[in-house]
């Protein structure tokens, strides 16, 4: 099935045509062809709102570009960060669930509500916990060995406080 075009002619300052000209889509060599592309992005960005994995493929496309940029610089100095890996693959997520929760509706009901934020706190939690796992030891596979250690103290101080002013925390750690 093909379907129809329609000729739009559009008017650019300057510096926006001279942008277009330069960006780089995959596909798209003329100012027509990225045109389309753009359009088309935007069209998935406001229909895939309501999917979690359509959430979740523009959130992962919207930092492909800054995690690629800093995983080039990482084999370049033989580096790695297994902070910046596990952000990496929780950004999307947290950010897709977010976005993915509500689908269409604008006017949510206390259960959405409920079910929006326990989402939410499960995924902060497995976040806390991954960087928890970074702080077994006093160096992690970071590119300063120190930067979880170094910042892991007041966290550990904090679960202190919760744990011994909770009587169901103790009781079950016993």
């Amino acid at each position: 099935m093909s379907q129809k075009s329609v000729p739009v002619s559009v008017r650019l300052p300057v510096e926006d045509a001279e942008f277009l000209s330069r960006m780089t889509i995959d596909g798209a060599d003329t100012p027509s062809e990225k045109l389309r592309a753009i359009v088309a992005e935007a069209r998935r960005r406001q229909l895939g709102t309501g999917e979690f994995s359509a959430a979740l493929r523009l959130a992962h496309d919207s930092l492909v570009p800054t995690l690629q940029i800093i995983r080039d610089n990482e084999r370049r100095h033989g580096l790695h960060s297994e902070l910046i890996s596990r952000l990496g693959e929780w950004l999307p997520d947290c950010h897709a669930y977010l976005v993915a929760a509500n689908g269409a509706d604008t006017d949510l009901s206390a259960e959405q509500l409920l079910e929006i934020e326990r989402g939410l706190a499960d995924r902060v939690f497995v976040l806390i916990q991954s960087m928890l796992q970074l702080g077994v030891t006093a160096t992690s596979p970071c590119y300063d060995p120190a930067v979880v250690a170094d910042r892991i103290d007041p966290v550990l101080g904090l679960a202190g406080v919760i744990s011994n002013s909770r009587p169901d925390v103790r009781r079950n750690s016993s």
